[in-house]
């Protein structure tokens, strides 16, 4: 009986032993790289097709988004997190994010076989010193929309000059027509604007009109192109409809996707809407004239990929970048998604874009201008509170000389340090 007992205690122990959480191989845990995201207008979806590829290609990397709109919080959440010590490994911004924030030493320095992936014009403007500090993915381009059908019907042409457009618009409401589509809910819409005139008009003459703005040699007080650049924006709410104040994207980009205005100033990414619900009607861009007659496309690199200065994950991100340059396909779906066209060489540019032949065109004829000449010497957070001051006069609330002075009294804002 006593033998028997120690038989059992001793399978008991083996069984037990068998059973030990020692012996049992733990779960490996996910690698999680958190992410900020400052998404656009029509980025809203391109964290789900990123998602699905992590999951076939890193399956053991866990990616944690925190997205944010572009225009109204990125910035602010950008340096809350960089003041708390809470930085994340990833952050998606735009390329002029990259001046930004690399030159306050937030951001780290990627190690990726850019020259034989990345067209030249988007390597440059995430390139500081030689190095690179940011991975750029797709573009989009700016200047005016227009109802090609509309206009054949008037027996009008794009307009080069300001006198053009004045004439453009004075044929246009002579028929009946509502010139433009716009919508000035939203202020970032106003210094989207605001910027593109300012970029042909003064920026491509003097890339370092923001340091002397800085510096004081130069202001928007007794600026005659800058006051021409904001009585722009009431020119085209004074051609646009009733509500135009009181409008949102949303609506905006569906009235003139149905016809109900001839020309849009704003950028490709307002054709999101025409190539989902596919309203039948052929789009053109031209760029909004200057003062000279010579203004170029606009060409603003969006989504590009920043990693942190801090993050413990350095070479996997690289390697992550890497393979995301690699995968066309997962490319082709983000540009067919959001209607942008591809930075990325040995890609096709997105074949539904509802404005590529004239795209082709000023890229051809060398009419391309890029927006980092303009937003990397004055930071959005600024341009955005210009913005807001310039809806005020607007909505008849202050006067034009009150937003100029604004401008000037905060100048120190216009460079993040």
């Amino acid at each position: 009986m006593k033998k028997a007992v120690i038989i059992l205690t001793a399978l008991v122990a083996a069984l037990a032993s068998a059973c030990s959480p020692s012996d049992v191989s733990e779960e490996k845990k996910p690698i999680v790289l958190t992410i900020l995201a400052g998404q656009s207008t029509s980025d809203a979806g391109t964290e789900d097709m990123i998602d699905e590829w992590m999951q076939q290609r890193y399956p053991d990397v866990k990616l944690e988004w925190e997205c944010v709109d572009w225009g109204d919080r990125f910035n602010t959440q950008m340096r809350g997190r960089f003041a708390a010590g809470d930085v994340p490994d990833i952050m998606i911004g735009k390329a002029q994010d990259v001046h930004t924030y690399a030159a306050v030493g937030q951001l780290g320095e990627i190690n990726i076989d850019a020259g034989s992936s990345i067209a030249q014009s988007a390597l440059d403007t995430v390139t500081i010193d030689g190095k690179i500090y940011g991975v750029p993915y797709n573009a989009w381009y700016q200047g005016v929309l227009y109802n090609k059908e509309i206009f054949e019907e008037a027996g009008i042409e794009p307009p080069r000059t300001l006198e053009e457009m004045e004439e453009v618009i004075l044929c246009l409401e002579s028929k009946g027509v509502v010139p433009f589509a716009t919508h000035f809910q939203e202020s970032w819409n106003v210094g989207n604007m605001t910027m593109q005139y300012m970029i042909n008009d003064i920026f491509r003459y003097d890339s370092e009109w923001g340091e002397k703005f800085r510096e004081g040699t130069v202001s928007y007080s007794d600026n005659e192109v800058i006051l021409r650049c904001m009585l722009n924006n009431k020119m085209i709410l004074d051609a646009s409809w009733e509500d135009a104040l009181q409008l949102d994207q949303f609506e905006c980009d569906s009235r003139f996707t149905q016809g109900e205005a001839a020309m849009y100033l704003t950028g490709s990414w307002s054709l999101q809407f025409a190539n989902q619900y596919g309203k039948d009607i052929e789009f053109g861009i031209f760029p909004f004239p200057n003062q000279n007659g010579d203004a170029a496309l606009i060409r603003e690199t969006n989504i590009t990929f920043m990693k942190s200065a801090f993050t413990e994950h350095d070479e996997l991100i690289d390697d992550i970048f890497n393979s995301l340059l690699k995968d066309k396909k997962l490319l082709q779906e983000v540009l067919d998604f959001t209607q942008s066209s591809s930075v990325v060489t040995g890609a096709d540019t997105v074949s539904s874009s509802r404005i590529q032949d004239d795209i082709s065109r000023y890229e051809a004829e060398g009419k391309i201008i890029d927006a980092s000449v303009g937003n990397v010497q004055l930071v959005w957070e600024f341009q955005n509170s210009v913005a807001q001051e310039q809806l005020s006069w607007l909505k008849n609330e202050k006067s034009l000389r009150e937003v100029l002075s604004y401008a000037d009294e905060n100048r120190e804002n216009s460079v993040y340090e």
